[in-house]
């Protein structure tokens, strides 16, 4: 790994004068001497020395309110920063913006009695709208996270005009004082207006649209991002639950399965929506250089740490109504990757969750609601294309087990003459299982229930459970609780019951589950196993491997290979020797 050259607060200075940020009222202090000698030594700052904190942030009040523009306040630990808190009150009721910037001791905790320690880890809610504590800069991954949750701070400070904190752990090492390279970190921009000055910006980029989880679009509103696609000829990349159905859409379930050079990676992506319950991205946003966000609020939000450059706040069709092109470029992006992604096939897959979704997807009627529960059921009906008419939602917001059921059945009250469908698991079935009595349910819910005796979730690849195999079943999977069914309880909660324990049963039912009228409710249990489930995941995997072939390594690689890596923006030097991997930061 990378000497770690920089620490946390050379990365605050570097943003704040990203952010033209210059103005600071510092009040003396052993933990945050360090900080206040670099800016004193610094020309692009203004520093004025305020002894008293309380004096000291009242200052910076009236500073800030004069100029228009943020002022950073800085003292030491002890109870030096509880003096600050009277002006940041009259800050947060006046949208004046002050940064609080506060230093802690990083030996020190509530529980050690070390001298000077107080307790920042709560504080009012109307001195500051936004109160972040950065950890000791340990390694790249700390590096990203600091840039992000600065960039939140002081995008929020400057554009919003609201006061924040800062908690900052404490460094003496005043003798380095250069800075971050600029290019090496990256600050955010917002656009309240005028989204058409930044159209030029996409035209020399590769760019991809990313939608999460999105209520479902308006017609008007699908057009236009329709036309700004096909505008600069980029694919649109989403799973079910972004409810786009307009062009260029490509599932992100296909995107990672094919295998792109790097002159056809993104450079931009331009992201709205909220979080996608598909954790793996392909690599989507491993390239990419800079992110722009689209939201109606004014809040900061990165996709997995991306460089966020742009925050476009408004309505998402005046925005993509503001920056479609002129003219049709007659880049072929979008269609290079749909000609790989029209290569993916599906092959005849063994009795599982994979298969049972394929079926679903082909027989669920046109204008229903799919509920799907979080991961595996997510997951697997994202390989299946769904009628435009149909609507899907999840849980990803907070994304645990509870609920599904609930959720659907909540669904299913708004309208009882459209069709509300669930795929779930036993564990969340199960765990949910008490909304099924309640007696405003009607005849237009259908649960499909996939009872595998286990959360098979809690199995898969890089997750404990993957490596302890069967020793797993106890406690991490769950194994065992509910293999006699849900039979009993869906009919004495008054469902229609429906159970399928091979492949010829299932199939000739679920047309009849899907299109059939009831005058009740209906649950269809589907019996399946681990077993059949990792049959089906490894048919999957290496049918695709197959269609798409990754690098072979040589004989000669397996002894000693160099190549280039991308994480999160920054690209690495590989090299291998004899087996073993090292890892360095390349320019």
């Amino acid at each position: 790994m990378s000497k770690i050259k920089y620490n946390t607060l050379h990365y605050i200075i570097a943003l704040l004068k990203e952010y033209e940020i210059k103005n600071i009222i510092a009040s003396p202090g052993s933990q945050n001497s360090t900080f206040n000698f670099i800016c004193q030594q610094d020309k692009y700052f203004k520093c004025y020395s305020v002894v008293d904190e309380r004096s000291a942030a009242y200052t910076a009040l009236g500073l800030s309110e004069e100029i228009n523009k943020p002022v950073v306040i800085t003292c030491t630990g002890a109870t030096a920063a509880r003096n600050y808190m009277s002006a940041l009150t009259e800050a947060y009721y006046r949208n004046i913006p002050i940064i609080a910037l506060t230093f802690y001791n990083k030996i020190s905790n509530k529980y050690n009695m070390e001298p000077q320690y107080t307790d920042r880890s709560i504080s009012q809610n109307d001195i500051k709208d936004i109160s972040i504590t950065l950890p000791e800069i340990k390694n790249n991954e700390d590096i990203i996270s600091v840039i992000t949750n600065l960039n939140a701070v002081l995008s929020h400070a400057k554009y919003n005009k609201r006061p924040v904190h800062i908690n900052c752990p404490s460094s003496f090492n005043y003798r380095n004082q250069t800075l971050p390279n600029p290019n090496n970190i990256w600050h955010t921009e917002y656009f309240y207006e005028n989204y058409k000055k930044i159209k030029n910006e996409i035209k020399n980029k590769r760019t991809v649209i990313f939608i999460g989880e999105h209520k479902k679009f308006d017609k008007e509103t699908e057009n236009t991002i329709s036309k700004f696609a096909k505008s600069y000829n980029i694919p649109v990349i989403c799973d079910h639950i972004s409810n786009y159905h307009g062009e260029n859409k490509i599932l992100i379930s296909h995107y990672r399965i094919i295998n792109l050079p790097l002159d056809m990676k993104p450079e931009l992506i331009i992201d709205l929506g909220g979080i996608s319950g598909i954790y793996d991205k392909g690599g989507l946003f491993n390239y990419a250089k800079e992110q722009w966000r689209i939201t109606e609020h004014y809040e900061y939000k990165s996709r997995l740490n991306g460089r966020l450059t742009k925050l476009l706040i408004g309505r998402e069709k005046t925005i993509f109504e503001e920056l479609v092109n002129d003219c049709v470029l007659q880049d072929n992006y979008y269609e290079r990757i749909k000609t790989e992604v029209n290569k993916i096939t599906i092959p005849d897959l063994p009795f599982s969750l994979a298969f049972i979704a394929k079926e679903l997807a082909k027989h669920i009627p046109e204008n229903s609601i799919l509920h799907l529960a979080i991961l595996r059921a997510l997951v697997n009906m994202n390989y299946f294309e769904l009628a435009k008419s149909i609507k899907v939602t999840s849980n990803v917001g907070g994304f645990g087990i509870d609920g599904p059921l609930s959720t659907a059945a909540g669904i299913s009250f708004a309208d009882e003459k459209k069709k509300v469908f669930c795929l779930t698991g036993d564990l969340a079935f199960f765990y949910d299982m008490n909304i099924l009595g309640n007696r405003h349910i009607n005849n237009n819910l259908r649960i499909l229930l996939e009872n595998n005796n286990e959360g098979e979730a809690m199995r898969e690849y890089n997750i404990l459970g993957y490596y302890v195999n069967d020793k797993c079943k106890e406690l991490i999977s769950a194994s065992g609780h509910y293999k006699s069914g849900a039979k009993g309880w869906a009919e004495s909660c008054g469902f229609k019951y429906m159970k399928a324990d091979t492949k010829q049963e299932f199939l000739s039912q679920i047309n009849d589950f899907c299109n059939k009228d009831y005058d009740k409710p209906v649950i269809f249990e589907v019996f399946t196993d681990f077993e059949q489930n990792t049959n089906a995941n490894n048919k999957l995997d290496e049918h695709f491997k197959n269609i798409f072939p990754r690098e072979a390594c040589t004989n000669k690689e397996r002894f000693f290979s160099i190549k280039n890596e991308y994480q999160s923006y920054k690209k690495y030097k590989i090299i291998r020797i004899l087996g073993t991997k090292f890892k360095f930061k390349a320019k």
